[in-house]
């Protein structure tokens, strides 16, 4: 059994993101589109999506690596330029969910979920352009 709030708790420029609870299961969220999807393009939407997010897990774990292999340069006394403040990315990991309404006419609902973050979410960037330079990493 799984359960979606009706409102969502937060808004990003592409998505709503509502609290989902699975019986058994860690808490997690739901993210739909924010804007009319025709129904026989959401499925894909929610695939793009999670194709885009697995992209940049996999680009996160070759910029640790590299991160790493910096730092045991320097440490071996080779020349290498000091990442030890560069902070690890990671990237959550989703999935596709299609659910069926408790009423309707057999149409589903899909849906990008993930793992719920606990704690306060600070936003870095978003696809217009914003970059938030609050606490970042001067380049030298």
């Amino acid at each position: 059994r799984i359960e979606v709030s009706m409102n969502p708790f937060a808004r990003g420029g592409l998505r709503n993101v509502y609290r989902m609870k699975q019986k058994f299961e860690i808490q997690q969220v739901a993210k739909e589109s924010r804007h009319d999807i025709k129904y026989n393009e959401r499925h894909k939407f929610h695939i793009e999506t999670v194709k885009c997010q697995t992209q940049a897990l996999l680009h996160a774990r070759y910029f640790n690596k590299r991160i790493t292999n910096t730092e045991n340069k320097k440490k071996q006394g080779q020349q290498a330029y000091s990442l030890a403040d560069v902070p690890y990315i990671d990237v959550l990991q989703a999935e596709v969910y299609r659910l069926k309404p408790p009423s309707g006419p057999g149409r589903f609902r899909y849906l990008a979920v993930e793992n719920y973050l606990e704690g306060n979410y600070e936003k870095w960037n978003n696809n217009d352009g914003f970059v938030n330079q609050s606490d970042c990493v001067k380049c030298k």
